[in-house]
């Protein structure tokens, strides 16, 4: 029986067996970094040479970017487990123990004795008995390492916050950090305002953002739309606030100059180990801050009332939250401005670009009343008024038939595609006609024959999709007084479904003055719905009829 060879995926060598290899580097190690030996570029070279060397063709390479100490999940190392414990390779390469885990014998154990594992630089080998007790010692000191390289590191980071470094990285916005890790207000000239000739720094506009909301009671959302129309950028460097990044700032224990930790996307007070508040320190040693205490606590008690006068409706334990839409247009309408949604917000509809902080120049909103008759009536008019081959009838009555039959209409939208293909397929051939010539010739008529037959059994299987009378509507008919009959009979969530059978979107423009009158030709634009293609619509269009 001949020998079974397997191909490198690496190299495409034949060998007589396979092995994987895992590599992982410290995400804390950026490219470039100059330990290249801790790269997993470099494991897999290595890897690859020692598999050759071996007999072996690398059937995979398993590479991870994260911790081999704290606990977080490795999908490559979880993954590379299994494949050796289902024998799917019978052996695993790795370049250190301290790359393969830092947990001590615990991952080491799922394996050993189950299978081989190598690891190179240690020159250990699982396979080995001799090694295996040697393989476990050097897990568990790898483990004790960085036991206690963790707590140094977190005894040093404490120590220097408690001495009033900054050391979270980059400063917060509005200060400077210098090499020794002191911040001090960033007083550098940041931009310039071309309309008011206003400059501003970073921490000039820290203390005007506490000033609006502390003294003028503005809110976190006014804030945003100042610094969009003084064209300030972000933090990040590109423009368009939102009130949430607003809402932190303000809220930011180092603005009033006391330390602070990162915990999720919250910047939270620091305290050393009696529980005490730590001051940041300047060059001078001296505390540092941009703005008093007694500032931000004006600015929170602002942020306060105005959130209490807008409370959020509050859902009893137990009891299930209504999350259904309850109004007509609700995920129809779309601010011109921005593109973004404009859901219903007190008695209109309004750009929800400018609810989520965002600043639009364009910014629309229209009375609640006002729009929803207007696009009723247009809807109303444009079904009332079609003729029987309009587009719109079909675009109707295939989602009509979606909502009423989800898996029969998947089915038939699987037909028309087989039906389509099958004539794709038959023109190409009738295309290539002159290609079969000579003895060539006689095949030709019989992928015709075989191509003729596909399209017309297609045919016959789309067919058992369409409608008896054509077009299904959910009305008896188009007739005006049917449709109205049926939408006065229809609750909120039918009403909804009615509107979005013809229609797919809503946009409303801004008025060209404060208090204009509503004019919906011209700040009203209806995108209707189209059939799914063009094919099905001419298809049923040739046998329309409105069934009951």
């Amino acid at each position: 029986m001949p020998e079974v060879l397997y191909a490198c995926t690496i190299c495409g060598e034949a060998e007589a067996s396979q092995i994987d290899l895992y590599t992982r580097k410290s995400a804390r190690l950026k490219r470039g970094d100059h330990r290249r030996d801790q790269s997993t570029d470099a494991q897999t070279e290595q890897g690859h040479r020692w598999a050759h060397r071996s007999g072996y063709a690398v059937r995979k390479v398993w590479k991870d970017l994260q911790s081999a100490f704290k606990d977080v999940r490795r999908s490559d190392f979880d993954k590379a487990l299994e494949a050796l414990a289902s024998k799917e390779v019978p052996a695993l390469w790795c370049y250190l123990i301290d790359r393969f885990s830092r947990k001590g014998a615990e991952d080491l154990l799922k394996v050993i004795g189950k299978a081989r594992v190598v690891f190179e630089l240690d020159g250990l080998d699982s396979s080995e008995p001799r090694d295996r007790r040697w393989i476990i010692n050097r897990a568990e000191e790898a483990r004790e390492y960085s036991q206690i390289l963790s707590k140094r590191v977190g005894d040093t980071k404490a120590d220097q916050r408690d001495d009033g470094l900054w050391i979270s990285g980059r400063a917060p916005w509005g200060y400077v950090v210098s090499k020794d890790r002191r911040l001090a207000p960033d007083e550098e000239p940041f931009v310039c305002n071309v309309a008011t000739r206003k400059e501003w720094t970073r921490a000039g506009l820290l203390r005007e953002m506490f000033r609006k909301v502390a003294k003028d009671g503005a809110s976190t959302r006014e804030v945003a739309r100042w610094l969009d129309a003084e064209g300030i950028p972000r933090p990040t460097g590109d423009l368009g606030w939102r009130y949430p990044v607003v809402a932190r700032m303000l809220r930011h224990p180092a603005y009033v100059g006391w330390q602070a930790v990162q915990i999720g996307s919250r910047p939270t007070l620091y305290r050393n180990e009696d529980g005490e508040r730590v001051a940041l320190r300047g060059q001078d040693g001296k505390p540092v801050s941009l703005v008093s205490e007694d500032t931000q606590r004006a600015a929170m008690g602002v942020l306060k009332g105005l959130a209490a006068e807008c409370p959020i409706p509050h859902t009893p334990a137990g009891e299930k939250k209504d999350t259904r839409a309850k109004h007509m247009l609700t995920g129809l309408s779309r601010c011109e401005g921005c593109g973004l949604s404009a859901p219903f917000q007190g008695t209109s509809y309004a750009c929800g670009g400018v609810l989520g902080g965002r600043n639009c120049k364009g910014r629309a909103s229209a009375r609640g009343p006002l729009l929803e008759e207007y696009v009723f009536q247009k809807w109303l008019s444009r079904l009332s008024n079609a003729d029987a081959d309009d587009p719109i009838l079909i675009a109707v009555s295939e989602r009509w038939a979606a909502r009423q039959r989800p898996e029969e209409t998947e089915e038939e939208t699987k037909a028309r595609e087989a039906l389509r293909a099958a004539e794709a397929d038959l023109e190409t051939l009738i295309k290539s006609r002159k290609k079969y010539k000579g003895p060539a010739e006689r095949f030709y008529f019989q992928e015709l024959s075989d191509a003729t037959e596909a399209v017309e059994a297609a045919k016959k299987e789309a067919g058992k999709y369409l409608p008896v009378n054509g077009v299904v509507l959910p009305f008896l008919s188009t007739d005006r007084k049917h449709i109205m009959a049926a939408w006065d009979a229809a609750e909120l969530a039918v009403k909804r479904d009615l509107l979005r059978l013809a229609i797919d979107r809503v946009t409303i423009k801004k008025a060209p003055h404060q208090g204009a009158r509503f004019d919906g030709p011209s700040r009203v634009v209806i995108q209707w719905a189209t059939p799914s293609d063009d094919s099905s619509a001419e298809e049923a269009a040739n046998t329309v009829a409105l069934a009951a």
